[in-house]
C-alpha cells in the first residue's frame, strides 16, 4: 500500500475523532508530532515571523485541508495555501516516528469506519481505484500515466535508460514553473524544439519532484479520451498536445500542459521556451548512465544536444518525423549536402543555387517553414544556415541521395577545392606585420560544411549506392591538384578530406616524397617572424594533427609511423610543442598509447622502421623511456565520426608491463649509434627508478664502449653529477643507495681519463665542490668553503708534484672556475710566486680572472701596505700591464690615485676593470665620472639608485649621466634598466635652468615609451610641460603630420639627418599614440575651464605658425575625448566645449577616443554579447545625461550605441552557433 494512502486514512479518521485511544498509548507524541510537522512545513514555506506565528498555532483549521489535498481533490483554494499542505504531507512522510506508527496500524486504520455523513478513507480509496481503473480502461485510447509513458520513452537499445536529468539540465527555472503549476488547476504551455522533448520534459519535471504528483498525472494523446477522463476524475494532471478546450479542462479542477512546438501558437504569457540542455550537465546524464565520456561528449556535440537527435544516434525506436515527407525530403537534400553556408557571402548564395537548380530567394522561401517544424532538421542563427545534426541527417535521408545529386555536389565541391587564396604564399613568408584582405569567394562556414558533408557520404552507408567508392575516387583526383597554394588555403579543413578518405591523403604524402618532397620541404619550414607572440610561426600543424587521427586506425599505422618518421628529419628549432617526434611519442607511449593498435602490433612497427630510420627510432625510445615517470598527456587529434564507436577516455594509466619495457630498452640498444650524445641518454636512463630492471642492461651495453669512450670528459661529468646527485640526496626515496651507486662507481672509474689534469678538472667546476645543505646553509657554507680549499690545494700539489708548476697554468685556462686554482695557488705559494704570475699574465699565458683573484687573496692576505711595496716591485717590470694589480682588491682611494698618475691606457682600463660596489660615499661623484668616461652605465645606474641623495649626488649629474647615455647610444642599458632610470628621475626636480630643462625634457620624450609604464603621468616632468604649454604639443604633432596643402616645407637630402627625423618621428607618433591627458587639469582629474580654453587658442595660433590648421581638430578632439569618465561623465565642462567647437572631425576624434578607450576584449567562448551590452548601457547613461547639454554628443553616443548593438548581435550569433556546435 502507499503511504500516501496510508496517511490519507489516518487523516480521515483522526478529523472524524474515531482514532481509538490505546493508539497513542504507545506513541503518545504523535499529536504532538503532527503539530511539530505543520509547525515545520510553515516555517519552510515563509520567512516572515509574524505570519509564521499567526498560521503556526491553526494546525486544526488546516487538517481537513490537507484531506482534500493529499485526495486530490478540487476545492478553490490560493496556490500558496496549496504549498502549506504540500510542505505538510511531506514532513508527515519523512517524520521517521510517524513513518513507525502507519506502518505498525496500517491494517487498522484502513480497517476504520466513518461515520454515515463523512466520507470514510475507503470510499475515498474505492475511488482512487476507480480513476486508476478508468485509466487502464482507457490506456490503449491514448492515455497513458506518467511513470508509464517514462519508462516507455526512457528505455532503449543495448540496456540504455534514459534519467530524468538529462531532460532538465540547465532547465531548473522551467523545472520549477512546472512544479508549480501543478498545485492548481491552470494551463501551461510547454515549447520545446519537438512535442516529444517537451512531453518528456514535463514528465521528467514531475518523476523527479513528487511520487504524489506521479500519480495523478497522465498523458492524452486521443481527443475522445481525454474529454471521458476530464469529465470523470478529480484532480488530474494531464500532459497532451491537444489544445482543444484547455480552459475547460481547467475549469473542471484540473492542469494541463499544452506540448508545442516552434509552429505551434500559443499565448505567451503562460509559455514556457525550453533552452538548450547544459553542455556539461548534458554530457554527466550520459555518463551516468554508463556511455563513455568522450562518446558522451561527441554524441553532445552531434545531437547538438536536441533530445530527438540524441535518441536517433543511440538507436532508440521513434516514430519518423512529421516533416519528412517527398516534398521536404526533396527541399532538405541541397541543404544535407551543403551543410551550412552564410547569407552574406553572395557566392555562398550562388553554389545553393547551384545545388538546388532554383533561385536562391525562392528556394529560401520554400525552406523557411521547414525551421519551424516539429523536429526541424535546420536551424538558422543570424544569417547562418545549417543542418542541425548533419550525421544524423544523413543516416536518415541517404537512401534518397540520387546520383544526380551526387553530380552537383560534386561541381560544388570543385568549385571550393578551386577557391585559393591567392594570398596565400605571401602570407606565409610575410616576416612583417600586415594586413591582409580577405580575396576568396565562399565564406569559411560553407567550406567547412561541404568538406564535412563529403565525410559523411563515405562514412554513412548507402544501400541504393556505394557513396564511399565515390568519395575515395573524386578525392584521390583532386588532391594531386594540391600545391603549396591550395595547401595552405585549405589546410584548417584538411583534416575533413583525410577523414572522408584516409588511404588518398597517404597515397598523396608518400607520392610527394617520392618526387622529392616538393610540397612537404615548404610546409615544414619553420617561419621566423618580426612580429609574432612567440617569434616563429609553423604550417605542419594540421597535417600533424591528420597525422594523429590516422594513427588511431591499427590499418593505417605503420605508412603514419612511416611519415612521421620522415617529417622528423627536417630542422625544427620552433617553440612549439606539435613536432613530429612529439606526434610519435604519443602515439607510441607506454601509458594511454594514442592508438587502438596492441603493443605487440606497435613494436612490431618500430622494429620495421628500424632500418630506415635508425637515428629517430633511437630518439623515440629514449623519449619513451624518459616518459614512464609522466602523470599527464595531451590527448591527440581523433576523427570526428571515424571509428567513432571505439572512442573513449580512460579514468586511470594502467600498469605497463616490465615485458615492454625491457623490448624498448633492446631496440634502443639495437639502433644506438653509441655516440656521446646516446651514451649520455643511456647513463641518465639508468639512473631512473622506474628502469631499475634494465640498469644492467645499460651498464653491460656502456661496458662494451669503454675503451672507445675512456677519458671522454662528457661521458665521465655525466656520471660524476649523476653519482653525486644521488649521494647528496640519500634521505629521498628516488636517490639510489650507495650500494646500488657501485656498478655506476666502478664504471666511472674505469672509463675516466688518467691524466691527472683532466680526471681532477671537474673538481674546479663551481664555487664550491660540494653544495651547502640548504637546513643550515650558513655554518654549512663556512664548513664546505674550507674543505673545498683544502681538497683543491692538495689536488693542485698533486698536479705540480706530477707534472710541475707549469701545468697549473694550462690546467687554469681549461677549468670553469679559475678562481678556485687561484686560490689554491695563493694557499700553497702565498705571494712566493706573485712575480712569475705576473711575467705569465703579461706574456699572454694567464687569464685576467685567474690573475685578479690571486692578488685579490694577496690583498686581503698582506694588507695594503704590503700590497703597495708588490705593486711598486710589479711596475718594474710592466708597467702596461699593472691595471690588473690595482683593479684586484677593488676601489682603494690610494690604487685609484696610483692608476691617475700612469698613462691613460693603464688609468682607462683601471676603471673598466675595478669593482666599486664597496666604495665611499664621498668618493661617488668622482666615481662616477670616471665609471662614465669608459661607459659603465649600469653601475652608474646602481650607486644612484643606492644613494639616491641630493646632497651626495647632485642633480645636475643625474641629468648629465643620462643625456650621456642616449648620446652615447646605450640603448640596451637604457630598455633594461628603465626600471632603475624611472627611480632616478622621480628625484629630480624640474631643473630652472633653461639647457638643463630642454636636456631632460628630450630625454623624457625619446624614453617616453618605456617611461610611461614605471611613472604616473604627474611624475613625467615633459607631461607636466606639455599640459601647461601647448607649443610643445604642437611641436610633436608636427613631427607626425606633414604641413598643410600648398606649404612647401624643406627635407633634409643627407642620409643621416633623414634617418634621425624618421626616428623622431616614430618616436613623437608613439607619444601621441600613449597620450591619454587632458592639460589645465589636475592629479585628481579637475579641468580649469578658463585655462583649457585659453590652451586651446593658443594651439590655433601655433596651427597656424606651424602650418598645421588642418590637423587642428585632431589636436582638439584628442584631448576632448581623453576627458575622464567619472561618475559624472560627459561633464558640462566637456559639453559646452564639443557645442563651441561644432567641428564634425573634433566629434570624431572624441568617438575613437571613446571606442579606443574599451580596448580588446577577452571573453568565454559562449559569453555572447555582454561586454558589448554593458557598453551599451553606459552610453545611454552618457547620452540621457548629454540630452540636456549638447545634441552633438548625444548624436556621437547613439552612433556608438547602434554600433555595439551590432556587435553584440555579431556575438551572439557566434557564441550560439559555438554553443550547439561544441
Amino acid at each position: 500500500m502507499e503511504p500516501t494512502e496510508i496517511i490519507l486514512s489516518f487523516v480521515i479518521s483522526y478529523i472524524a475523532g474515531i482514532i481509538p485511544t490505546e493508539w497513542f498509548s504507545n506513541h503518545k507524541s504523535m499529536k504532538e508530532k503532527l503539530d511539530l510537522c505543520f509547525k515545520s512545513a510553515v516555517y519552510k514555506w515563509t520567512n516572515n515571523p509574524d505570519t509564521q506565528n499567526a498560521v503556526g498555532e491553526q494546525m486544526d483549521k488546516y487538517l481537513p485541508q490537507l484531506k482534500d489535498f493529499i485526495a486530490h481533490k478540487p476545492i478553490g483554494r490560493h496556490p500558496r495555501e496549496n504549498d502549506l499542505l504540500r510542505l505538510w504531507a511531506e514532513e508527515i512522510l519523512n517524520d521517521t516516528e510517524c513513518n513507525q506508527f502507519f506502518l505498525e496500524y496500517e491494517h487498522q486504520i484502513m480497517a476504520l469506519k466513518l461515520e454515515e455523513e463523512c466520507i470514510t478513507a475507503k470510499e475515498i480509496l474505492e475511488d482512487t481505484n476507480n480513476i486508476k481503473a478508468q485509466i487502464e480502461q482507457l490506456k490503449n485510447r491514448g492515455i497513458t500515466k506518467s511513470s508509464v509513458y517514462w519508462e516507455q520513452w526512457a528505455s532503449g537499445p543495448n540496456n540504455i535508460k534514459l534519467n530524468t536529468s538529462i531532460l532538465l539540465a540547465g532547465r531548473e527555472a522551467e523545472k520549477q514553473k512546472v512544479i508549480e503549476s501543478c498545485n492548481a488547476p491552470c494551463c501551461l504551455y510547454v515549447e520545446a524544439a519537438s512535442i516529444k522533448e517537451a512531453k518528456a520534459f514535463v514528465v521528467a519535471s514531475i518523476i523527479s519532484e513528487s511520487s504524489a504528483l506521479t500519480e495523478r498525472t497522465v498523458i492524452a494523446t486521443n481527443n475522445e479520451a481525454y474529454k471521458d477522463i476530464v469529465e470523470n476524475c478529480n484532480g488530474m494532471i494531464f500532459i497532451t498536445d491537444i489544445q482543444e478546450n484547455a480552459h475547460y479542462v481547467v475549469s473542471r479542477g484540473h492542469t494541463v500542459f499544452l506540448c508545442i512546438c516552434p509552429s505551434d501558437k500559443s499565448n505567451d504569457a503562460c509559455t514556457i521556451h525550453l533552452p538548450i540542455l547544459d553542455r556539461e550537465d548534458f554530457i554527466s546524464s550520459l555518463v551516468e548512465i554508463g556511455i563513455n565520456d568522450d562518446k558522451a561528449r561527441s554524441l553532445a556535440v552531434d545531437s547538438m544536444r536536441d533530445i530527438s537527435i540524441l535518441r536517433n544516434l543511440l538507436d532508440f525506436t521513434d516514430k519518423t518525423p512529421v516533416w519528412q515527407t517527398t516534398e521536404n525530403i526533396r527541399l532538405i537534400i541541397p541543404a544535407l549536402l551543403l551543410g551550412e553556408w552564410n547569407e552574406d557571402w553572395q557566392d555562398d548564395k550562388d553554389l545553393v543555387k547551384l545545388m538546388t537548380a532554383k533561385e536562391y530567394d525562392t528556394y529560401i522561401e520554400e525552406i523557411t517553414p521547414l525551421l519551424f517544424v516539429d523536429e526541424t532538421p535546420l536551424i538558422r542563427i543570424g544569417k547562418i544556415w545549417k543542418t542541425k545534426s548533419p550525421y544524423d541527417l544523413l543516416k536518415q535521408l541517404v537512401v534518397y541521395i540520387t546520383s544526380s545529386h551526387l553530380e552537383r555536389f560534386a561541381e560544388v565541391v570543385e568549385w571550393v577545392l578551386q577557391d585559393d587564396d591567392p594570398d596565400a604564399e605571401e602570407k606565409m613568408n610575410e616576416k612583417g606585420l600586415h594586413w591582409w584582405q580577405n580575396k576568396q569567394a565562399f565564406s569559411g562556414r560553407l567550406k567547412e560544411g561541404v568538406f564535412q558533408s563529403l565525410t559523411l557520404l563515405s562514412i554513412v552507408t548507402s544501400r541504393n549506392q556505394n557513396n564511399k567508392d565515390w568519395v575515395n575516387s573524386f578525392i584521390e583526383r583532386k588532391i594531386k591538384d594540391f600545391n603549396l597554394k591550395r595547401y595552405l588555403t585549405h589546410r584548417h579543413n584538411l583534416q575533413w578530406l583525410v577523414e572522408a578518405s584516409p588511404s588518398s591523403f597517404i597515397k598523396f604524402i608518400q607520392n610527394d616524397i617520392k618526387k622529392g618532397s616538393l610540397l612537404l620541404n615548404q610546409i615544414m619550414d619553420v617561419k621566423h617572424k618580426d612580429f609574432s607572440i612567440i617569434g616563429t610561426e609553423i604550417y605542419y600543424s594540421e597535417l600533424l594533427f591528420a597525422l594523429e587521427a590516422l594513427a588511431w586506425d591499427e590499418q593505417y599505422l605503420f605508412d603514419t609511423t612511416d611519415i612521421l618518421m620522415y617529417l622528423c628529419s627536417y630542422r625544427n628549432d620552433s617553440n612549439y610543442a606539435n613536432k613530429p617526434i612529439n606526434t610519435l611519442l604519443s602515439i607510441y607511449r607506454f601509458g594511454l598509447p594514442q592508438t587502438y593498435a596492441p603493443f605487440e602490433t606497435r613494436l612490431e612497427i618500430l622494429k620495421s622502421c628500424a632500418t630506415k630510420h635508425p637515428k629517430t627510432i633511437s630518439s623515440l625510445c629514449v623519449l619513451l623511456l624518459k616518459g614512464l615517470s609522466e602523470q599527464v598527456f595531451m590527448p591527440n587529434a581523433h576523427f570526428r565520426w571515424r571509428m567513432r564507436e571505439r572512442k573513449e577516455a580512460p579514468n586511470y594509466i594502467p600498469s605497463i608491463p616490465t615485458t615492454h619495457v625491457i623490448a624498448i630498452v633492446q631496440l634502443l640498444l639495437a639502433t644506438s649509434e653509441f655516440s656521446v650524445e646516446n651514451i649520455k641518454e643511456m647513463v641518465n636512463l639508468s639512473f631512473d627508478n622506474y628502469l631499475r630492471g634494465c640498469r644492467t642492461m645499460f651498464l653491460d651495453a656502456i661496458s662494451k664502449c669503454k675503451d672507445k669512450i675512456k677519458g671522454n670528459e662528457e661521458i665521465t661529468d655525466c656520471f660524476r653529477e649523476k653519482i653525486n646527485w644521488h649521494l647528496q640526496c640519500q634521505e629521498s626515496n628516488w636517490a639510489l643507495s650507495k650500494e646500488e651507486l657501485v656498478p655506476f662507481e666502478k664504471l666511472l672509474c674505469e672509463i675516466e681519463s688518467d691524466d691527472i689534469l683532466i680526471k681532477n678538472k671537474y673538481l674546479f667546476e663551481d664555487f664550491l665542490i660540494k653544495t651547502p645543505d640548504y637546513k643550515d646553509f650558513d655554518n654549512d657554507f663556512l664548513k664546505k668553503n674550507k674543505e673545498t680549499r683544502e681538497t683543491r690545494a692538495k689536488i693542485i700539489k698533486q698536479i705540480i708534484d706530477k707534472k710541475g708548476l707549469d701545468a697549473v697554468w694550462s690546467f687554469a685556462e681549461i677549468v670553469k672556475h679559475k678562481e678556485g686554482v687561484a686560490n689554491a695557488i695563493y694557499d700553497l705559494y702565498g705571494t712566493d710566486i706573485h712575480d712569475e704570475i705576473y711575467r705569465k699574465y703579461c706574456n699572454g699565458y694567464l687569464s685576467k680572472i685567474f690573475v685578479n683573484r690571486y692578488f685579490f687573496s694577496v690583498y686581503s692576505g698582506q694588507g695594503k701596505s704590503a700590497y703597495m711595496s708588490i705593486i711598486e716591485e710589479l711596475s718594474s717590470i710592466s708597467q702596461k700591464h699593472i691595471s690588473i694589480i690595482l683593479s684586484a682588491p677593488g676601489y682603494q682611494q690610494t690604487l685609484a690615485d696610483f692608476a691617475s698618475t700612469l698613462s691613460k691606457d693603464v688609468e682607462k682600463e683601471y676603471w673598466e676593470d675595478v669593482n666599486i660596489l664597496n666604495s665611499p660615499e664621498e668618493e661617488y661623484g668622482n666615481i662616477i665620472w670616471k665609471l662614465c668616461s669608459v661607459k659603465r652605465y649600469t653601475d652608474i645606474l646602481h650607486i644612484i639608485q643606492i644613494k639616491n641623495d641630493e646632497i651626495i649626488i647632485a642633480t645636475d649629474i643625474k641629468i648629465r649621466i643620462l643625456h650621456e647615455m642616449i648620446a652615447n647610444g646605450a640603448w640596451d642599458v637604457l630598455r633594461n634598466h628603465i626600471y632603475e632610470i624611472s627611480e632616478v628621475l622621480k628625484t629630480i626636480s624640474l631643473p630652472k635652468d633653461n639647457t638643463q630643462k630642454s636636456i631632460l625634457l628630450q630625454m623624457e620624450f625619446i624614453m617616453y615609451d618605456n617611461l610611461c609604464h614605471y611613472m604616473n603621468t604627474h611624475e613625467i616632468h615633459l607631461m607636466q610641460e606639455i599640459n601647461k604649454d601647448p607649443s610643445l604639443l604642437m611641436e610633436i604633432y608636427a613631427m607626425v603630420f606633414k604641413a598643410d596643402d600648398g606649404v612647401e616645407e624643406e627635407y633634409p637630402k643627407d642620409n643621416t639627418q633623414i634617418e634621425s627625423k624618421l626616428a623622431m618621428a616614430q618616436l613623437a607618433y608613439r607619444f601621441i599614440h600613449n597620450y591619454h591627458e587632458v592639460p589645465c587639469s589636475s592629479p585628481t582629474g579637475e579641468v580649469n575651464e578658463n585655462a583649457l580654453s585659453e590652451y586651446f587658442e593658443e594651439l590655433k595660433r601655433l596651427a597656424k605658425q606651424y602650418n598645421r590648421t588642418s590637423i587642428l581638430p585632431i589636436i582638439i578632439g584628442r584631448i576632448l575625448g581623453n576627458f575622464r569618465e567619472t561618475k559624472d561623465y560627459p561633464p558640462e565642462i566637456f559639453c559646452r566645449f564639443v557645442e563651441h567647437f561644432n567641428d564634425n572631425r573634433i566629434d570624431s576624434e572624441i568617438r575613437c577616443a571613446l571606442y579606443n578607450r574599451r580596448g580588446m576584449t577577452t571573453r568565454s567562448p559562449f559569453e555572447g554579447g555582454t561586454i558589448e551590452r554593458h557598453h551599451i548601457k553606459t552610453f545611454t547613461k552618457y547620452r540621457d545625461k548629454a540630452r540636456y547639454y549638447s545634441p552633438r554628443l548625444v548624436n556621437i553616443f547613439e552612433g556608438l550605441i547602434k554600433e555595439y548593438q551590432l556587435m553584440a548581435e555579431k556575438e551572439d550569433n557566434e557564441a550560439k552557433l559555438l554553443d550547439i556546435t561544441n
